[in-house]
């Protein structure tokens, strides 16, 4: 049953003084766990696990008292950004929780924006990436922005001799962010857009696309496609439609992900992607994240860019706990959060005191083929990328 906007206020307060378990933060964590982006929540949710079996699920507050953190996992399922509202809803007013994260696609993270102001509880962004989010002091991102990884993307080609490149990107809010923002550093570069499309979000056949670009005949192709089947399906269809056998280069974001490219063709390699993290990196934490992966949920499960993004988060939400205790007004988690900078998985990392946007490193990563296995490899990074003002 989805609760009346005008409910959520007024149900907080009645709360208030009723929390069950005074010791017990909850964490309301919403993805998709199952549907076409279920790869994505799947990632992210093992990342939480993962740090909480090493680091135990509970955090001493400031005045020295032990509190349990209990996440509440809710699957989104793919569906619209009512799904999520509706979801976040009920955690807010039926499970009581302190804190929200998840969220994998913008749209979701946009429909909550009410709801958190109202509430007055931090939303932890895991993954939404879109540069033009709802305004509410109540967000806080831990992901990347589409802004700052097309914008490496662009700059990369463009110092690298790419001329000519045709844009082929999703048809909705990251999409339109990524054409932008790699159109726009790819330009200042020297370098011409030729030609460009857009698909729908869901889209799992891009034959005819490659066919607009195989008559463009570009130096390359950059493309931003929602990760998952879509990634597979569009890598699939530039080997098999033969960009890469005419010469045109692909360039992408999140496309080429480890969990994605396992099971490819040899020949994806050298396909270069940019992106804030990178498996095969040698950051302690990430070793600690991958080897967690692997004794928890077996070899082949193998860390991603969501899972760097949920280890952070759920790292971010201990250190706020830890500052602020558990009963504080979601304000004072924020105003902890948007100072915070830690070693991530990725690398370094600290949060934008203004937007409250993660600042990191951007990675240009290259597919190599190493011990018969299909990785990604850092070849060049930008450093300390803002996430919506990339320079």
């Amino acid at each position: 049953m989805k609760l009346a906007r005008v409910s959520i206020a007024a149900a907080v307060i009645a709360l208030c003084a009723t929390t069950a378990r005074a010791d017990t933060v909850k964490i309301g964590m919403v993805a998709d766990y199952t549907g076409a982006f279920a790869t994505g929540g799947i990632s992210m949710q093992r990342a939480v696990q993962s740090y909480q079996a090493i680091h135990g699920k509970t955090v001493k507050g400031p005045d020295g008292k032990t509190h349990e953190i209990e996440f509440v996992f809710r699957d989104s399922a793919s569906g619209g950004a009512d799904k999520a509202k509706q979801l976040v809803e009920e955690l807010v007013v039926r499970d009581r929780v302190k804190m929200l994260t998840g969220f994998f696609l913008s749209p979701h993270a946009n429909a909550i924006s009410d709801v958190i102001t109202q509430a007055k509880i931090p939303a932890v962004l895991m993954n939404a990436g879109s540069a033009n989010l709802s305004t509410s002091p109540y967000y806080v991102r831990v992901g990347v922005t589409m802004p700052a990884i097309t914008w490496c993307a662009g700059t990369y080609a463009a110092k690298t001799g790419v001329k000519k490149v045709y844009t082929l990107v999703a048809d909705y809010a990251i999409g339109y962010d990524a054409e932008k923002y790699f159109g726009k550093a790819f330009t200042a570069g020297g370098g011409t857009i030729v030609g460009s499309s857009r698909a729908p979000i869901q889209e799992m056949n891009y034959a005819v696309y490659m066919e607009k670009i195989l008559q463009a005949k570009p130096d390359a192709v950059f493309v931003s496609v929602a990760s998952g089947a879509p990634s597979i399906a569009l890598l699939k269809a530039y080997l098999e439609r033969g960009l890469k056998g005419a010469g045109i280069k692909l360039i992408g974001g999140g496309e080429t992900q480890q969990v994605l490219i396992a099971n490819m063709r040899d020949d994806i390699t050298g396909v270069i992607t940019t992106l804030n993290y990178t498996e095969t990196n040698t950051h302690k934490p990430n070793v600690q994240m991958k080897q967690q992966f692997g004794k928890m949920f077996g070899e082949s499960a193998v860390p991603d860019i969501f899972s760097a993004a949920a280890w952070d988060a759920a790292g971010l939400i201990y250190k706020s706990v830890a500052a602020a205790g558990a009963q504080a007004d979601g304000s004072k988690y924020v105003d902890f959060m948007k100072t915070a900078s830690f070693d991530s998985p990725r690398g370094p990392m600290r949060l934008d005191p203004n937007t409250r946007d993660v600042v990191q490193n951007i990675y240009v990563r290259k597919v190599e083929l190493q011990d018969g296995k299909l990785v990604n490899v850092d070849i060049d990074k930008c450093e300390m990328v803002h996430p919506t003002d990339p320079k």
